[in-house]
């Protein structure tokens, strides 16, 4: 097939004014994605290649000046679309010296043609690669696909650009006008076809990825708080409960339930509710961490995930809401309060055990009194420990954890006091030789306790030792995992501090175990 150039300018231009209409025809008066930036381009990329096909019958000064300054121009139109996309602003000197430098270049250059090549592919190379740095800024992030279709395009006019500036350079391509039918010209105004349909297309779908991507977030916000709803707190939680399985990060919830809040609906009306349940959100919203995850869970309930969150940053965060809502008036005059019920997520758990254990919480909270902020584990005996060193609590043996067994008992007391002394060791600052040595020696004490304990369910008949002995062998592997991973250096003390002090020692023996106490007592009595 013999190229022919006319027809291929004809065909960039037929598709940049169809591009440009079709563009035109969905970007609406108050745009804010950049579409009508980038149909004022593809409309002036039409006329600039209307002027290159009449080279020869119009002047000079408009098919050679005017055209590659307004080329210019419509590749600076395409940089600042893509600034608006990103909602960022670009300096004038940056969109708009090259074209001026184009214009004066191209004055003194008008009778060499090589010479207008070479400079005038500079500048566009130049421009083309402002344009894929923007697309690919790790300050102004674009996903999906529209963008590696722009990127795609723009590679593509980058390659061959510097091919013709070589070429053109080295005196290898002989072009004595644009309309010359030689390789690196018909390549010249292929890609420019392709580039156009790649990067407009790109463009187009990059505003859709971002329209549906709005419309999921839509669909998971509570519309009259503006916070997440029930689908993206479970789509967090779960995030977070991988997250915790594979490198061993605490994380945390809380669950709140304003207090009495169906009497202000009675007494003051459902717009008082309103108003005081997003008094509310804006109260908690000024209270937490930017990673923290904050949402509506359902009428008067609130829930909030925290990341690398253990126990007692969790409970003072949520002692921080309660106090900050207790002091707040809304408008009206109107005070209410809250109580909160606080879990840190266990390896072991499913989404609705973690979440029944802080609705649990959050019931104790309540029956207590209200007003109030309870932990699964901030029973008498449990003292807080330096949240910002730990973010764990410190354990105290309490008459209440005995299960009347006296080795269970025996076993679980010095897991406990093993668990502070290995918290003891990191907080001292002791080397990476007494930390693992005290590591190991906590490994060893909850391997014989766990092998006891299974013991004794031969002599009982409690229901869950199946059960039960699964949930041995899961923490033993993941608490040899971790270590391995802390001795290798892998894995910081403090993820592994939050598991085999907290999960494992207190967790597992202030819940899981306390579940068999009563067949235990059955036992001795039996006997």
């Amino acid at each position: 097939m013999i190229p022919h150039i006319p027809t291929m300018l004809l065909m960039i231009i037929a598709a940049s004014a169809t591009l440009a209409l079709s563009v035109g025809w969905v970007a609406r008066r108050d745009e804010k994605e950049g579409l009508q930036l980038w149909t004022a381009a593809l409309s002036l990329h039409a006329a600039v290649f209307i002027l290159f096909a009449l080279r020869g019958k119009i002047p000079d000064f408009l098919s050679i000046l005017v055209s590659n300054v307004g080329l210019s121009g419509s590749y600076a139109l395409l940089l600042a679309a893509i600034a608006q996309f990103q909602q960022r602003k670009l300096s004038p000197l940056v969109l708009w010296g090259p074209p001026l430098l184009i214009g004066t270049m191209f004055s003194f250059l008008m009778s060499d043609i090589a010479a207008r090549i070479v400079m005038g592919g500079i500048v566009f190379t130049a421009q083309i690669a402002m344009i894929l740095l923007a697309l690919t800024s790790r300050n102004h992030v674009l996903t999906g696909r529209g963008k590696h279709l722009m990127v795609g395009g723009a590679l593509l006019m980058i390659a061959t650009l510097v091919l013709r500036i070589v070429t053109t350079a080295f005196g290898t391509e002989d072009i004595a006008s644009i309309m010359r039918e030689t390789p690196v010209q018909t390549a010249t105004f292929l890609v420019a076809f392709v580039s156009l349909i790649l990067v407009s297309n790109g463009f187009v779908l990059m505003t859709k990825e971002r329209a549906d991507e709005r419309i999921r977030l839509l669909a998971k916000k509570d519309r009259l708080t503006g916070l997440w709803n029930r689908i993206r707190l479970e789509e967090a939680g779960q995030t977070e409960m991988a997250r915790l399985e594979r490198y061993g990060h605490p994380v945390s919830l809380i669950m709140i339930d304003l207090d009495h809040f169906k009497g202000i609906n009675d007494r003051f009306g459902h717009a008082t509710g309103d108003l005081i349940l997003k008094g509310f959100a804006g109260i908690a919203e000024n209270c937490i961490r930017t990673t923290d995850v904050l949402g509506r869970w359902g009428g008067e309930e609130f829930l909030i995930i925290l990341p690398h969150s253990g126990l007692s940053s969790t409970a003072q965060l949520a002692e921080r809401i309660r106090g900050s809502l207790e002091q707040h008036i809304f408008p009206g005059g109107h005070k209410i309060t809250a109580s909160f019920g606080v879990a840190v997520c266990q390896s072991t758990d499913t989404w609705d055990s973690w979440l029944g254990r802080a609705d649990s919480a959050l019931y104790q909270a309540k029956a207590a009194g209200r007003n109030r902020v309870e932990t699964e584990l901030l029973e008498p005996g449990a003292e807080a420990a330096d949240p910002a060193n730990t973010g764990l609590i410190q354990l105290v043996w309490h008459p209440s954890y005995e299960s009347g067994n006296e080795l269970i008992d025996a076993q679980h007391r010095a897991l406990v006091e093993q668990a502070n002394q290995l918290m003891k060791a990191i907080l001292g600052n002791q080397s990476k030789a007494a930390i693992s040595q005290s590591i190991g020696t906590l490994l060893a004490e909850i391997g014989q306790h766990f092998r006891d304990e299974e013991a004794l369910f031969a002599t009982t008949a409690y229901p869950e030792a199946a059960y039960h002995r699964e949930l041995h062998d899961r923490l033993t592997a993941r608490a040899l995992d971790l270590a391995e991973q802390f001795n290798s250096d892998r894995l910081g003390v403090g993820e592994l501090l939050h598991y085999l002090a907290y999960e494992v020692v207190a967790q597992h023996m202030l819940i899981e175990d306390r579940k068999y106490f009563p067949w235990l007592a059955a036992a001795s009595v039996d006997a």
